[in-house]
């Protein structure tokens, strides 16, 4: 099936319209996870795997949200940057039809994405 990967934050949100690459695949779960991954430089791929909250359902959107920002120190006093700023980041998976011309589309996630993010984000995750 092909699925849309759309990134965004609190403000500005997550475009359906106008995804950032298609990826055919029976895993959206993963797709998720390594969308997510994959936006981050490689020493903050891991943290940024371990603060993301994914949820959703695979036949209308799944996302995988980071509230705030991996190297913020939280202090109870001003509360946390999300609760000022919204969410951090955001990818959106979910199901699409129609890709729109000019987007990259990928075969696969093996296509999609680079060896070292698909050996982070196993199919056993």
């Amino acid at each position: 099936m092909l699925y849309s990967v759309s990134t965004g934050n609190g403000n500005d949100g997550v475009s359906h319209m106008f995804a950032d690459y298609y990826v055919n695949t029976d895993d959206p779960w993963r797709l998720a996870r390594l969308a997510l991954v994959s936006s981050f430089k490689n020493e903050w791929k891991e943290r940024a795997l371990d603060a993301a909250n994914i949820d959703g359902e695979s036949e209308y959107t799944i996302a995988a949200v980071i509230y705030d920002p991996l190297d913020e120190v939280y202090d109870e006093e001003s509360g946390s940057w999300s609760e000022s700023n919204g969410t951090w980041f955001i990818v959106e998976v979910f199901p699409e039809d129609d890709p729109r011309e000019g987007r990259p589309v990928y075969d696969s996630i093996d296509e999609a994405f680079e060896s070292a993010d698909l050996s982070l984000v196993t199919k056993e995750d």
